[in-house]
């Protein structure tokens, strides 16, 4: 059988236009398409060859806080930061949520684990096996 393929996407949203809310998307995408390539999970710039779309829809940083005047004392890297994901198949999609964990575990590792689990539950047939399957 041939490995999973994964379409991953960023899309622009209204508060894309802060830099830095794109930037983090942008790094957690790059993070997360190396995560899935070393699980032995394909991803292609092509989402009609695609099993799964995953769309990275939110990073941000725990406990970040857009209030004026608010200090916090922790930096960002204590903190961790926590990403929201959507995986789409057609019309049917789940959201998933991942956070860097404990001993240093990244979200996108998380992310990736997660995404690959749910592709071993579906049952629907891979899009490469039916890209790359035999004609009569």
């Amino acid at each position: 059988m041939t490995p999973f393929t994964v379409y991953l996407v960023v899309r622009n949203t209204p508060d894309s236009q802060k830099s830095y809310a794109m930037d983090r998307r942008l790094r957690a995408l790059r993070a997360l398409h190396d995560e899935l390539t070393t699980i032995g999970v394909r991803v292609t710039p092509l989402p009609e060859y695609a099993d799964l779309e995953v769309e990275i829809t939110n990073v941000f940083v725990a406990g970040e806080s857009h209030l004026p005047g608010r200090q916090d004392t922790t930096t960002p890297a204590e903190r961790g930061r926590i990403m929201s994901i959507r995986l789409s198949v057609s019309d049917e999609h789940s959201e998933l949520v991942c956070s860097d964990g404990m001993g240093r575990v990244p979200a996108e590792r998380h992310a990736a684990q997660r995404i690959m689990m749910w592709l071993d539950r579906s049952s629907r047939p891979r899009m490469t096996d039916l890209v790359h399957a035999r004609t009569a």
